[in-house]
């Protein structure tokens, strides 16, 4: 429709520290701590990540992973503690979108992560990542089911916009999403 140029999203190889997290990018090396996630269905399943094993974490991924974020279509990012480098979840940029200038965001945590603000902070710390590089929209959804999400956006200063019904999820099946989003200045 229109010519909108798309540019590389990109992230500080030494990663960004926000008072005791450091958002950083993933290495193969963080395959076996992360792959566990992607298996288990109260983390994977509720942020529908692909099934994903280890192997293809180290191997397959990276390489995605770097072409997607040069085309300028995805970025992933590991929220480790910053003192000491534990992997507490994960943050992702996908449905960008350049020519409404809109972008989804995605998170999840290790449940021992969980209850701490890890996961506002992961939202608004990607949604103000988004801003900064020019989006002007940040959407999330939530899989109905999943109050816990619904607060972490909230928090995090999102809107409640509506019900999506009956989208796919990856085990199967579909489900209703209620879309949540942030605009510059919220």
């Amino acid at each position: 429709m229109f010519d909108v140029p798309t540019p590389p999203l990109v992230f500080p190889a030494e990663g960004v520290r926000l008072g005791d997290l450091l958002f950083r990018l993933p290495t193969p090396d963080d395959a076996a701590t992360i792959a566990p996630a992607f298996q288990n269905p109260d983390i994977g399943g509720r942020a529908n990540m692909p099934l994903l094993d280890e192997e293809a974490l180290r191997t397959v991924v990276p390489s995605q992973l770097k072409e997607r974020m040069e085309q300028g279509l995805f970025l992933a990012l590991l929220v480790a503690d910053a003192e000491t480098g534990e992997v507490l979840g994960s943050g992702n940029f996908h449905q960008v979108n350049r020519e409404l200038g809109q972008v989804e965001i995605g998170y999840w945590l290790f449940p021992e992560a969980r209850g701490r603000g890890v996961a506002t902070r992961t939202a608004r710390f990607l949604a103000e990542h988004a801003f900064s590089i020019g989006f002007e929209r940040v959407e999330a959804r939530v899989f109905a089911g999943n109050p816990e999400s619904e607060r972490v956006l909230v928090r995090a200063g999102f809107r409640r916009e509506g019900v999506l019904r009956s989208l796919p999820k990856r085990a199967g099946g579909r489900d209703d999403m209620t879309l949540y989003s942030l605009l510059p200045g919220e």
